[in-house]
């Protein structure tokens, strides 16, 4: 067991083609003793974009800060408070290109092998 700031986790940009103005850092993963799931928090600064992609894990999120347009299978907007679910497989995307506040979000997965 541990207690831990998170400004101690780096915050990494989004390594991603077409992502900008987004940020994560693993709160909890495999290298911090995770066996099962792995917490991140992401930041889209307004004008950010993490562009449409899919991944094999599906993803819970809760969002703590701001406004966010879904792109993808699942269109709309996520906000303050609310929770996304986000099945293995789906196209998805969050674009603050238009927002005035960062987005911030907690998203758990499954723990992954490349982590």
């Amino acid at each position: 067991m541990y207690v831990v700031n998170y400004h101690e986790r780096d915050a990494i940009e989004v390594d991603m083609a077409g992502a900008k103005g987004a940020t994560v850092r693993w709160l909890v993963a495999k290298r911090t003793g995770a066996l099962n799931f792995a917490m991140r928090l992401f930041e889209i600064a307004p004008g950010g974009i993490i562009p449409l992609h899919a991944h094999e894990e599906e993803h819970e999120i809760f969002v703590l800060n701001g406004k966010v347009k879904l792109i993808g299978d699942v269109e709309g907007y996520a906000k303050k408070d609310d929770i996304v679910f986000v099945p293995p497989n789906v196209q998805h995307g969050y674009d603050n290109t238009e927002g005035s506040e960062i987005f911030r979000f907690i998203c758990v997965i499954p723990l992954l092998d490349k982590e």
